[in-house]
């Protein structure tokens, strides 16, 4: 079963497109599209980079969750089938 296409405006109305006006919206959202140019990306990328550092290691300190974790199921299933 389909269901129309709708649009949600800026003050929460709902409007309801038929399948020629969404493809024409769509196209219209296409064509206005803006890429992102590659440098900025890297900026940010050079401007956050080593922001955490010195700080504790959110890896590790996932890592020491799992193993955690896996020590707690392990020891369950010991239990279970002792």
């Amino acid at each position: 079963m389909l269901t129309s296409a709708r649009l949600i405006t800026p003050d929460g109305k709902m409007i309801e497109l038929s399948p020629e006006l969404y493809r024409k919206v769509q196209q219209l959202l296409e064509a206005n599209r803006v890429a992102a140019p590659a440098r900025n990306g890297m900026a940010v990328i050079r401007a956050t980079h080593g922001k955490y550092a010195g700080n504790t290691s959110l890896t590790q300190a996932l890592l020491k969750q799992k193993r955690s974790e896996t020590s707690r199921e392990n020891n369950k299933l010991g239990r279970r089938n002792g």
